[in-house]
């Protein structure tokens, strides 16, 4: 198949060399399409007033790779666009440092990215694992999720949907079956901490914490279990129906 690989954790991220080995070994054609820095928390932006520079980049496993100046959606976007010499069969988005679980999908750059494929009717995934995991439990999470996507491209998914994929951070022999199941709802608990630099000028720091016990069976409930957990998050998000009182009498 043809691979895209995308990410936000930039294109110096080892996460993203481990998976293009991963897809490489295979024997699948990988392009690699990321930001040339950090996007985290870029959510589904995309860069239109400035221009978007492109440099190639050379990666283990990679038939073309590309750093880009611009977000993650971005990076998809131009790679499947403009970038890419054949069709995407497939793509990954990841792994990503650190959890995009519960309402915290909706700020992912990691999953904006895959998002931005799956508009296009490309089977889409985005991986991401907790900072904490074992190296040998990220290398195997690597492999499986490679042969997980040869299943996506050939499995009926929703339309337009990002299979979203998460890795507890336990060794191997405490690994548990993966899961489907649902996002998690508590929203995150989060403030600014105010700071005055040695100028006299103030600024903040954003701190985000979880201290709500998850919901029984959610995505966070069930990666504390030592699950992979799995969530198709789709485009057929609106409700409609039902509500038609709230616009009489305007």
């Amino acid at each position: 198949m043809n691979i895209l690989l995308v990410n936000d954790d930039g294109i110096s991220s080892p996460h993203l060399h481990m998976l293009c080995r991963a897809a490489a070994a295979r024997r699948h054609h990988v392009l690699v399409c990321a930001p040339s820095t950090q996007q985290s928390g870029k959510s589904y932006s995309l860069t239109i007033a400035t221009p978007l520079m492109v440099a190639p980049y050379t990666m283990e496993g990679a038939d073309a790779a590309w750093a880009v100046d611009g977000t993650p959606a971005d990076c998809a976007h131009l790679a499947v666009t403009a970038l890419a010499d054949e069709p995407i069969d497939l793509c990954i988005s990841g792994i990503n440092h650190g959890y995009n679980a519960g309402l915290s999908i909706y700020a992912s750059g990691t999953v904006s990215a895959a998002r931005d494929a799956a508009f296009r009717g490309i089977p889409s995934m985005a991986l991401s694992m907790e900072v904490s995991t074992p190296a040998e439990t990220s290398h195997l999470f690597a492999e499986w999720a490679i042969q997980l996507g040869e299943h996506l491209v050939h499995s009926p998914a929703p339309a337009q949907s990002v299979l979203n994929v998460n890795l507890p951070p336990v060794p191997i022999y405490e690994l548990q079956s993966p899961v489907f199941c649902p996002l998690n709802t508590a929203m995150w608990q989060d403030g600014y901490q105010r700071c005055e630099s040695p100028r006299g000028k103030t600024y903040y720091w954003l701190n985000l914490y979880q201290d709500a016990a998850p919901d029984p069976g959610s995505d966070i409930d069930l990666l504390a279990k030592g699950h992979i957990t799995c969530t198709f998050i789709g485009p057929t998000e609106t409700i409609c129906q039902g509500y038609d009182a709230l616009l009489e009498d305007l």
